[in-house]
């Protein structure tokens, strides 16, 4: 039986134009390159399938659909989808890269029109990756666009945050406060949040003069036990610090139950701050200082790129603006703790 390699060869087109035509998409192809494909099909003996009905669907891969963080990324998505008639596949792949990999190689491109990832792929395998995604999508235009990391194929989309930017930010708003012992809880190794916040830590106590002690750093998985476990081996370990950068919100709130179990107070002992700005961090008491990532208008940014890209306009890199939120965890003369920025 013919496939549609040779469909491509006889009709004098490529590939991708042949899955157009024979998988019936809404992509623009001219009536005389169709007739050609079809015609092609006819004499080749290709033999077409029933087409589904699911051609609107996106996928969108998450590390943790149960975190706030992620499920304020899924209700942008959601948002900017409503009414217009396509239907959602989400897979949460509990940050583990395997997991990921097994769902995309699960899923039958001919339901997809576009695929949006928050990846947890290790930072040294991003390039194998990118093929593996090139190879499983491109043939087909299927357009991919990727959360919180600028993608290095120049084929897919990107709506990122500068990760490092955010922690040096972070972490200079702790030094403007007096503080020069600062402690550092980092999240999940491997991870390239992870890594470029803890790389704005350090560079932005080099930066200050303040030089980097190792015995100060900690590491969680983003969870706010995570958070807690960190904070209390900090605690145990008798080196003094004045302040904590934990590098999320989830994990800072861990911190704080940590530092107040142990009968110190905040931010007079022990100044914390986090990144994310999710809607708990005004909740606690103190209400913690963070910086805001618009995580909301973020998932609506990726399917409007996806979207476009779908239509033909070349995939984007679309860096969104984040900014610090000072509150009581690290100032006590802070103003209003209700910042309900995006929520």
């Amino acid at each position: 039986m013919a496939g549609m390699r040779e469909v491509a060869r006889v009709a004098g087109v490529s590939l991708s134009t042949v899955s157009i035509v024979l998988s019936e998409s809404d992509k623009y192809v001219s009536p005389e390159i169709r007739e050609k494909v079809l015609e092609a099909a006819r004499k080749t003996g290709y033999v077409l399938k029933p087409r589904k009905r699911a051609e609107k669907t996106i996928a969108v891969i998450l590390p943790s659909i149960s975190s706030t963080f992620f499920s304020n990324l899924l209700r942008g998505i959601e948002e900017a989808l409503s009414g217009q008639g396509y239907a959602l596949m989400v897979c949460d792949s509990e940050f583990q890269y395997e997991k990921e990999k097994q769902f995309i190689g699960m899923i039958k491109k001919q339901e997809l029109c576009g695929v949006i990832i928050d990846s947890s792929c290790p930072e040294n395998q991003e390039e194998a990756y990118a093929a593996f995604l090139k190879e499983k999508y491109g043939d087909s235009g299927i357009p991919v666009v990727f959360l919180e990391r600028r993608s290095k194929e120049e084929s897919f989309g990107s709506v990122f945050v500068d990760h490092y930017g955010n922690a040096y930010q972070a972490v200079s708003h702790l030094i403007s406060q007096g503080h020069r012992d600062i402690a550092h809880i980092g999240g999940i190794p491997g991870n390239i949040a992870s890594r470029e916040r803890t790389r704005g830590y350090y560079d932005a106590l080099l930066g200050q003069g303040v030089e980097p002690d190792a015995d100060l750093a900690d590491a969680g998985d983003f969870s706010p036990n995570s958070g807690y476990l960190a904070m209390k081996r900090l605690l145990q370990h008798g080196k003094s610090f004045t302040a904590v950068f934990a590098a999320n919100d989830q994990m800072a709130i861990g911190a704080m139950k940590a530092v107040l179990s142990a009968g110190k107070r905040i931010p007079e002992d022990v100044a914390v701050i986090g990144i994310d700005n999710l809607s708990v961090s005004t909740m606690v008491s103190p209400a913690l200082s963070t910086i805001n990532v618009p995580t909301f208008q973020m998932g609506k940014e990726a399917v409007r790129l996806l979207l476009e890209m779908r239509e033909g306009v070349a995939a984007a890199q679309i860096q969104i603006p984040c900014g610090l939120i000072v509150r009581k965890s690290t100032d006590p003369a802070a103003g209003s703790e209700w910042e309900l920025l995006g929520w």
